[in-house]
């Protein structure tokens, strides 16, 4: 699985060697690693180097350390990319407006992939979460329900690059803006129409209209603009 490298560049060489066995699917996701005595003879390094890798590659969520019980790969490799990013996002949360504008570029995306790719379990998945919306009666479970189905729209999509960043954007939003979505729920006229653009954006993608689902979502996330400027004027 692994080669000699020697010392010099000892962390590039390690992680570009993992990296590798993981695309190549030597390594799988949920897998276990070798350990790390085995991993630094077979590449001919020193255990802290192999161990120096394992850590950056735990805090970046692509490997997990069990106590006793050795490293393991992620078994949510299509979500990995979403520690990282939300760092990245909050290193930069005063551009609350530019994080909600790549939001809304990816969310088209998602949509206009989802209309294409959904299938008749993802069309009584996104039916099943408008019901539940729909009889929801907490703004909380509201706010969770209308994550829900923006996360099912982007699963549809089967983009792991996508889904991982938009990830990361709606977890800035919240945290900057928290409660957005329970906030939107709690206004009567505003809830009713948020609720109205869900029912047409889920019946353009079940119906396979990508151009009506991209024209629903862009309106959707124009309105979802609208009321977090309101939203951050009423908390100053």
């Amino acid at each position: 699985m692994f080669t000699k490298i020697g010392e010099e560049r000892a962390f590039d060489a390690i992680l570009g060697q993992i990296i590798e066995n993981i695309q190549t699917g030597e390594l799988k996701a949920g897998g276990a690693l070798p350990a790390e005595r085995s991993m630094a003879e077979s590449m001919g390094v020193s255990r802290p180097a192999v161990r120096e890798v394992l850590r950056a590659l735990e805090l970046l969520g692509i490997v997990k350390s069990v106590p006793g019980g050795g490293n393991y790969i992620t078994d949510r490799l299509d979500t990995w990319l979403i520690g990282p990013l939300s760092l990245m996002f909050r290193l930069n949360n005063g551009y609350l407006k530019q994080n909600q504008q790549l939001r809304a570029a990816l969310e088209r995306e998602t949509a206009i992939l989802a209309a294409k790719k959904c299938t008749p379990l993802d069309v009584a998945e996104l039916r099943m979460i408008l019901a539940r919306l729909d009889a929801a009666e907490q703004e909380s479970d509201r706010g969770e329900l209308d994550k829900q189905l923006h996360q099912k729209i982007a699963q549809i999509a089967d983009n792991p690059m996508l889904y991982s960043v938009l990830t990361a954007a709606d977890q800035l939003t919240e945290s900057i803006i928290s409660g957005t979505r329970s906030y939107i729920m709690k206004k009567k006229q505003s809830a009713r129409e948020v609720d109205d653009q869900h029912q047409r954006l889920v019946e353009a993608i079940v119906a396979g209209n990508v151009t009506e689902a991209e024209m629903c979502m862009s309106e959707h996330m124009e309105t979802i603009e609208k009321y977090m400027e309101e939203m951050q004027k009423e908390q100053g």
